[in-house]
């Protein structure tokens, strides 16, 4: 099963994208890259040795171009993904897929009417880490869960990317941006979300630029650069979730699941790889019978796990592309497929009302939980 892909957007993630698939990927090929600037498609086709380097129109007209991924800025999603579409292409577009539910369902809807399959970013739920902590938690390791503490907390992209603006424009942001990573690792791990109560913020609506060609350059923006929220899980999970671009260091854990007999927690949900860690309560219990050195050391100790599946990276992009080419030559769905996707553009786009309106926000779609992947499988093989 070969599966002959078109690159759509030549900006920084493309580079990802091409190295990963090149690198792990067998079944992945390649074989186009477009972008509305026909010289960086050029020197993208150069550095990678791409075949052909086209304009959108000369890539979607490409007949043996079989899924596109669509790597543009956020606000030409839809309308992008819709071309795609229309051209008869299935789809793999980076997040977030559409500003809002409507438009996620009209694409969506397009892509029913026109017989081909839809994936979205991100697919980092599907690699090592995170599927070694869901095997984990399914495993019963700390009990029932009850609580999630989730913090993406960083100072914006100003101070690394050549092009910050479209990160602050309107129906952008962290919520957008990065929010994504870790309501798919919740929904994919503990179940759809079915309410939600948030509050946003911006910390200064000026922000500078340090690299690229506009360095120095102060540019206002259009979007609350932090949000904070609680998320009511169906299952009954409480999680609260805090998202910014505003905090320059903190000391709040990235992902933590906590359960009636322990804690599992994971580095950060936007890496492909990293190691869980356990806490168990007889860690702690234990204490009370003994005094041993031992004892109380390991009282204070979180214990590592091992990854069950293959880490190809701590940074990786594809898996998703990979997984949504198996359900194009099985005829089953995929993954990150669109249950999936109109559940996490619903969740923030509740976020945003309920940030808006001060109430809570009551979610209308849901999803179940994808297919967990079989431990010690082969990479190439989900």
């Amino acid at each position: 099963m070969k599966k002959y892909i078109g690159i759509l957007g030549a900006g920084v993630i493309s580079r990802t994208y091409l190295a990963d698939i090149k690198t792990f990927y067998n079944d992945l090929e390649v074989i186009a890259c477009a972008d509305v600037d026909i010289e960086r498609a050029k020197r993208l086709a150069s550095e990678f040795e791409i075949k052909k380097a086209y304009t959108t129109e000369e890539l979607l007209q490409d007949k043996e171009v079989e899924i596109v991924i669509n790597l543009t800025p956020p606000q030409f999603h839809v309308a992008l993904d819709k071309k795609i579409i229309e051209s008869g292409k299935h789809l793999f577009s980076e997040k977030p897929f559409a500003p809002d539910l409507q438009a996620a369902r009209e694409v969506l809807k397009l892509a029913e009417a026109k017989g081909v399959k839809v994936g979205c970013a991100p697919d980092t739920f599907l690699s090592s880490g995170l599927q070694s902590l869901r095997y984990y938690l399914d495993m019963n390791l700390i009990g029932k869960p009850f609580f999630v503490t989730a913090n993406m907390t960083t100072f914006g992209v100003e101070t690394w990317h050549p092009n910050p603006f479209p990160f602050y424009l309107k129906n952008s942001g962290p919520l957008s941006d990065m929010g994504p990573y870790y309501l798919s690792a919740i929904v994919s791990i503990l179940g759809p979300i079915e309410s939600i109560a948030a509050f946003d913020a911006t910390a200064n609506s000026t922000r500078h630029v340090y690299v690229g060609e506009a360095a120095g350059e102060d540019f206002k923006t259009e979007t609350p650069t932090h949000y904070t929220s609680i998320l009511r899980l169906r299952s009954g999970v409480a999680v609260n979730f805090n998202v910014s671009f505003d905090i320059y260091k903190s000391n709040l854990p990235m992902f933590e699941i906590y359960g009636d007999q322990g804690t599992l927690t994971y580095p950060d949900p936007n890496f492909g790889g990293g190691t869980p860690k356990i806490y168990r309560k007889e860690q702690y219990t234990d204490a009370v019978y003994q005094t041993s050195d031992e004892v109380i050391a390991r009282k204070e100790k979180f214990y590592e796990l091992p990854e069950l599946f293959p880490r190809v990276k701590d940074y990786s992009r594809g898996i998703g592309v990979l997984d949504l080419a198996n359900a194009i030559e099985t005829h089953s769905d995929n993954r990150a497929n669109g249950s999936l996707i109109m559940h996490i553009t619903e969740a923030i786009e509740g976020m945003i009302e309920s940030a808006k309106s001060g109430a809570f926000y009551k979610m209308t779609t849901t999803c179940e939980r994808p297919e967990p992947l079989i431990p010690g499988g082969n990479i190439n093989t989900i």
